[in-house]
């Protein structure tokens, strides 16, 4: 059987490569190489040309999500928490791959990635648009010992994590759309979707989904419904994405950890400096009692505090979504 990453791997670098070394290689025969190229060429969109005395070889480079090369950009504490990591040519959606695994599998600290989804999914059931090697399809199995009843503000401190790392690159102007948007120039970068597994007063798995937007084609990416950036197009420069895949990573798990520890409490000031509602008039989608007033920031807990009639209530990510006016 062979595996396609690993083929896909030997080929990305655009230059030729016969089919008597790919077979060796692989460890299969030259046919079996002729009909796995054939399927790739069929199933995703790349280009493989098949050039009679000098091989296969990919239409244009492309840089892949690999393993070696996260394991290498990671910081040694991050190395020997991470307990494992799969990655996907393709598959519906990498949460919910993990969330099908969590009952049969003792899995920990564990990691998958995805070069495409077909059922990407972003909050309250909007599709996350997942082209074939261009952005980042990630989700983190993480293990946390406090109850899902004190989960409010995870998904705030993996946003904090993620614009800290797409911040290393470079780029400025990150905000935070609470809970867990990040923008740039207000337009959507990067989204977390957390999705939680557990009893009401016992630990719990969290499933941490965050996609982010490295080099969108913009053909398919004219299907979002909303403005939209990504890295490449910011930076005006290529980006690998293993880099950022282990940058995201080092910046999330020592947070994870703290969280784990202390809550959301600790984070506040990091997440006022990102906050891109702070003092402005929002409108509230969800809530039946309450459909616009002021954003104040957020409580000790994660929630958005917001001013009405006078009076400061508090909204949970779960019940609602916002958008400044």
């Amino acid at each position: 059987m062979i595996n396609i990453p690993v083929l896909l791997d030997y080929l990305c670098d655009g230059k030729f490569h016969s089919g008597e070394d790919l077979a060796t290689q692989m460890g299969v025969s030259r046919t079996a190489i002729w009909k796995q190229i054939k399927r790739i060429n069929e199933k995703f969109p790349i280009v493989i040309k098949s050039i009679p005395g000098k091989g296969y070889k990919v239409n244009k480079p492309i840089t892949f999500v690999n393993r070696d090369e996260i394991l290498q950009n990671l910081t040694s504490q991050c190395n020997s928490v991470l307990k494992g990591i799969d990655i996907l040519l393709e598959c519906a959606s990498t949460n919910q791959f993990l969330l099908d695994r969590i009952e049969n599998n003792k899995l920990e600290s564990y990691l998958v990635l995805a070069e495409s989804q077909t059922h990407g999914r972003g909050r309250r059931g909007r599709e996350w648009v997942s082209p074939f090697a261009s952005n980042i399809y990630m989700s983190l199995l993480w293990t946390l010992k406090i109850s899902i009843a004190e989960m409010s503000g995870l998904s705030l401190v993996v946003a904090i994590s993620v614009a800290k790392a797409i911040q290393s690159f470079g780029i400025n102007n990150v905000m935070l759309k609470w809970p867990n948007d990040i923008y740039v120039d207000n337009k959507k970068l990067s989204g977390v979707l957390l999705e939680l597994r557990g009893e009401a007063n016992s630990p719990c798995n969290a499933v941490i989904g965050i996609g982010v937007n490295v080099n969108m084609p913009k053909l398919i990416g004219d299907r979002i419904d909303q403005q939209w950036s990504d890295m490449e197009s910011i930076l005006k420069k290529n980006i690998n994405r293993n880099h950022v895949i282990a940058q995201i990573l080092n910046e999330l798990i020592p947070r994870l950890e703290k969280f784990n520890e202390y809550g959301f409490s600790e984070f506040m000031d990091e997440w006022n400096s990102f906050d891109l509602l702070a003092e402005q008039k929002i409108k509230i989608e969800g809530n039946m009692n309450l459909s616009e007033g002021i954003a104040h920031g957020v409580d000790k807990q994660g929630a958005l505090l917001v001013e009405h009639n006078d009076k400061i209530q508090s909204l949970y990510s779960g019940e609602v979504s916002v958008r400044a006016v």
